[in-house]
């Protein structure tokens, strides 16, 4: 049976650093570095993950929980990568446990890499049960639930084109969010749907940008419109 342990010890053997120095200078709100590139972290999380999907659902999260209490961004994101390449076989969707896992985040990478690895394929697993969760996660104290409640609608999700009024609708939620990385992540998410609908996302654009929204938000989100084009939408003002 794959044990935390295993898991632990393979990891902090690719580390060239002291474990016990760099616990030393961990921060109660944020991850170590145990100076492990996000590849090998990858090539590990395969590694060991046929020995993960043998074991019952509650005891993979289980593992994925006790190394998220780890400490270390690299547990941290081996235990998402873990989840990712393992959520494909998930018979129910089990939002307690996915709440557990990011309740445990302390940044902003990792939260990406689980709205990516993990949570899109719940979203096309299970649409209605996943949208009802990041519709509440907008309201959550959690900056991390907040920025995750619509980086789910990024990369191949934002593209497909298949989510664009649920997306719009979460980024809605957080235009006027105070916190820097939840508002950035609102830039990406329409960044991404304009690849998949672009004149819907880009009207919404312009909207926000006569409402007056933080331009963190708009920059972001007009990351690929270029020339004229650019110039005339970033004119607007309230």
């Amino acid at each position: 049976m794959l044990e935390s342990s295993k898991l632990v010890a393979a990891l902090e053997s690719l580390s060239s650093r002291s474990i016990r120095e760099l616990r030393k200078s961990c921060s109660t709100d944020d991850y170590f570095h145990l100076g492990i590139a996000t590849a090998k972290v990858r090539q590990l999380a395969r590694r060991f993950a046929r020995q993960l999907s043998d074991l019952p659902w509650e005891m993979r999260i289980a593992r994925c929980v006790d190394l998220l209490d780890h400490g270390s961004d690299e547990a941290a994101h081996l235990a998402v990568f873990l989840l990712g390449l393992t959520i494909s076989d998930a018979r129910s969707f089990d939002r307690p446990n996915l709440e557990a896992v990011i309740d445990r985040f302390r940044g902003w990478s990792v939260t990406d890499a689980f709205c990516i690895e993990v949570l899109q394929p719940l979203l096309r697993a299970f649409p209605d049960a996943m949208l009802r969760m990041i519709d509440a996660w907008a309201d959550a104290s959690n900056r991390w639930k907040r920025r995750a409640s619509v980086v789910i609608f990024t990369r191949k999700i934002g593209a497909s084109g298949e989510y664009t009024a649920q997306g719009l609708a979460a980024c809605e939620r957080l235009v006027n969010d105070s916190d820097d990385l939840v508002r950035k992540g609102v830039g990406w998410a329409l960044k991404d749907l304009m690849r998949g609908d672009r004149e819907p996302v880009l009207a919404y654009v312009r909207e926000l940008r006569r409402r007056g929204v933080s331009s963190v938000i708009t920059l972001y989100a007009l990351k690929d419109i270029v020339g004229d084009e650019r110039k005339q939408i970033l004119s607007i003002s309230p």
